[in-house]
């Protein structure tokens, strides 16, 4: 799928291509935070997000920081 993603990046439509650099960009952030409080949890049906939303708290300022800039982007647009 990333080769795809990769290859076809221009062709997905600009809200898609918004939500994966997003994406792209918590998971650098957060990757340690994420596997600290979510190494158990399966990927799919939004369990990492679930997972991070409950943890949010003890999560470490930088992926808060990354996580609250990329609601903030949403919101105004």
């Amino acid at each position: 799928m990333t080769d795809c993603i990769k290859t076809h990046f221009n062709e997905i439509a600009w809200p898609c291509q918004t939500a994966l650099v997003r994406i792209a960009g918590v998971s650098e952030a957060c990757g340690a935070d994420i596997q600290e409080h979510c190494a158990a949890v399966r990927p799919s049906a939004g369990r990492i997000f679930i997972c991070v939303k409950t943890h949010f708290a003890a999560l470490s300022e930088r992926c808060k920081d990354v996580i609250g800039d990329a609601a903030e982007r949403k919101a105004w647009r």
